[in-house]
């Protein structure tokens, strides 16, 4: 229920912050919530002072109710600023943008997994993560998943080739900024970004740009092999299909989010 939302565990009284925060300000708990994920939606990623103002709220019952939504999986806090979480974005349906880019990106991808063999995707941001908007499986899927709806793993090189177009983005967790920095130059100047994974077994993901006809890089397109060996030639073919789903995407119909 509802009231539940409210309580922290931190000894304070059951109700007396609670009403008296959110009933000056004239809103629910659920309310408030989904203020904050409104705006977490519209700005990305943003730490408690700039969510709270956004959302209009008190800088506390902001800190309570994100910390709530964090618990459950629908924000994630990383270094003390916060984005829409992984349960959030598995709950959402595909926008219209990512149809588009599904129809664009499908005949390059099958042309792509058939010159490599291995599982490719195209993925695209959903609140600050990347998600699999279309995938062909293949050998590596054991290890990550390559369907629609998937949200890749922080850091990934689909992640790298995206923060380029957004340099001050903090690094995913895990990486110290100088080795997010030299991953980044790195990307730039091969025109793709290159990952090694080590799990289960060892993981070589490459990732090409796609970009809008306006030159915006809006989704990435990947390829995941489990040889290195068969690296090189699947970064060639990763950035043609790129390039292909790029001039695909030029000739379809404009999307406002495009």
């Amino acid at each position: 229920m509802p009231e539940d939302l409210g309580g922290t565990g931190t000894g304070e009284g059951a109700d007396a912050p609670r009403d008296t925060t959110e009933k000056a300000s004239g809103r629910s708990v659920l309310e408030g919530a989904f203020l904050l994920l409104e705006e977490l939606a519209r700005v990305g990623e943003a730490g408690l002072t700039g969510l709270a103002a956004g959302a209009g709220l008190p800088k506390t019952t902001a800190h309570r109710l994100l910390e709530q939504l964090v618990a459950v999986g629908g924000v994630e806090r990383r270094a003390g600023r916060y984005r829409i979480g992984v349960t959030m974005v598995r709950l959402g349906h595909p926008s219209a943008s990512h149809r588009i880019l599904g129809r664009a990106a499908a005949l390059p991808l099958r042309h792509l997994a058939a010159a490599t063999g291995a599982a490719v995707a195209v993925a695209a941001p959903v609140g600050g993560r990347m998600v699999v908007v279309k995938g062909l499986p293949g050998a590596a899927d054991a290890v990550i998943p390559h369907r629609q709806g998937v949200v890749l793993p922080p850091g990934s090189a689909a992640e790298v080739v995206m923060a380029l177009a957004a340099p001050s983005a903090p690094p995913p967790p895990g990486q110290s900024p100088a080795e997010w920095t030299r991953r980044l130059r790195a990307a730039r100047e091969l025109g793709v970004a290159v990952h090694r994974w080590e799990a289960d077994v060892v993981l070589s993901c490459v990732a090409a740009p796609v970009r809008s006809r306006a030159g915006k890089v809006v989704a990435v397109i990947g390829t995941t092999v489990l040889d290195s060996r068969r690296l090189a030639a699947a970064t060639a073919a990763t950035h043609q299909a790129a390039l292909l789903a790029s001039a695909n995407l030029a000739r379809m119909p404009r999307v406002r989010r495009l």
